[in-house]
């Protein structure tokens, strides 16, 4: 999919530098040697033509290129699970319009919880921040006291996760905090 979409950007790219070199061909070259008024008009209207079709393609590629800026803003995913050691899911929290949050816990380690980096609660446990970085997200645990752990995608290996060492997350993967678990949804 994504060699498709730089093909074709590659594509709109050589056809907007190919009506700029017509469109000055006609202007410095054609134009000022019709010498009949039929072949000037005609001319005049190839570079009109040209010119529309260079400024569409232009506006084209100014879209595309704004979209991936905005596309690197955004999350790749739509949601966190939190589930519970019954496997219950207690809360999904939106990821959409977040760039950065704290994950929490209680004193006693029976919850987990999502806040704002802004304004956390001051009588939970921290556990770490995720940061959304050219979209995509990085956990990074803020304190050992408890473990944190980390299953990559299909793997069957839970890994321990380092005190500030980000760690970046796939669609597969879930976080273990406690007798919790955070599931990444798509």
């Amino acid at each position: 999919m994504k060699r498709n979409q730089i093909a074709g950007r590659c594509v709109l790219a050589v056809i907007f530098v190919y009506l700029l070199i017509q469109s000055s061909y006609l202007y410095y070259d054609m134009i000022p040697s019709a010498k009949e008024e039929p072949w000037k008009d005609f001319a005049c209207l190839f570079l009109i033509q040209s010119v529309f079709f260079a400024a569409c393609i232009f506006a084209v590629l100014i879209f595309l290129f704004w979209q991936q800026k905005k596309r690197g803003l955004t999350s790749p995913f739509a949601a966190l699970l939190l589930v519970n050691s019954e496997g219950q899911v207690k809360r999904e929290v939106a990821l959409r319009d977040r760039h950065s949050f704290l994950i929490t816990g209680a004193k006693n380690g029976k919850d987990v919880f999502i806040e704002s980096i802004h304004n956390p609660d001051s009588d939970r446990y921290l556990y770490g921040v995720c940061n959304l970085v050219k979209g995509r997200w990085y956990f990074e645990v803020l304190s050992f006291g408890r473990p944190v752990g980390l299953k990559k995608g299909c793997e069957n290996i839970i890994y321990r996760l380092k005190e500030g060492m980000p760690y970046p997350l796939a669609a597969e993967d879930v976080i273990y905090m406690d007798t919790c678990k955070i599931v990444i949804r798509e």
